[in-house]
């Protein structure tokens, strides 16, 4: 084999690659653990308005530290992302002495059940806080539909001067809406968007008076709607079709 020239040629390569493996991890080891190239700046990036300044301190200074090659920077990542208002965070090394953090915070939309939040990407989390926002009462999974169907209502209503206090979405897949007046708006399982539509385009004229004792108004009607008041004596429609379709129209619910 030694008067082999090519063998000796590929053993030579296979030596001078091990070698060079060893070296590059050598220095790997040398400048994990070097006291050279020390964190010099951490700069964090966002538009931050609720997670404290004492919670990103406690997990910077946990897995930050050391120098910018050994710094748990993935670590750090996954803790900041366990932030309750935390919806994404990067962390890069940006050498030779920086440490960069861009995080994502959520921006809550809604209560969810009275339990938890919802956040604009209609993910469910939980989180302290006094702000007052609407409710939300549907299933499990429903939090991204909920949101835009929350967000095209408002546009419908903020008109007439009209603001939700309570979205719901049930296991039928029937929308309700509770107005801050305390007027319920029955929309059913289809047309939802026009039905809310047309119940803006009468609110002025024909209900605004009577808000004061409303207890529903229900749109599920294909050329009306029906109205219940709140002292649940009368009942009446807003057209004869509304009064003869009173049947379908709960089946609809």
């Amino acid at each position: 084999m030694w008067d082999n020239a090519g063998a000796m040629r590929r053993i030579t390569r296979w030596l001078f690659t091990l070698v060079l493996l060893l070296l590059l991890g050598a220095g790997a080891v040398w400048l994990y653990h070097s006291p050279h190239f020390p964190i010099k700046q951490v700069r964090i990036e966002g538009d931050l308005q609720r997670v404290s300044s004492s919670q990103l301190q406690t997990v910077a200074q946990k897995y930050i530290r050391g120098n910018i090659f050994s710094a748990d920077l993935n670590g750090a990542q996954q803790a900041f992302e366990k932030l309750p208002w935390i919806a994404k965070a990067q962390v890069r090394r940006r050498l030779p002495d920086v440490v960069e953090i861009h995080l994502v915070e959520r921006i809550p939309v809604a209560r969810w059940q009275g339990a938890g939040l919802v956040d604009s990407d209609g993910r469910v989390f939980q989180a302290a806080t006094d702000e007052t926002f609407p409710e939300f009462d549907g299933q499990p999974g429903t939090g991204a539909t909920m949101v835009a169907h929350y967000a095209e209502f408002s546009r419908i209503l903020e008109p007439q001067g009209l603001a939700i206090a309570k979205l719901e979405y049930t296991p039928r897949s029937a929308w309700s809406v509770v107005l801050t007046n305390g007027v319920n708006v029955r929309l059913g399982r289809e047309q939802e968007t026009p039905r809310l539509q047309r119940f803006a385009a009468v609110w002025p004229g024909i209900l605004r008076a009577q808000q004061g004792n409303l207890d529903y108004v229900d749109m599920r009607y294909k050329d009306g709607f029906a109205v219940r008041h709140r002292n649940r004596d009368e009942e009446t429609g807003a057209t004869a079709q509304a009064e003869a379709s009173g049947a379908a129209a709960e089946n609809q619910q």
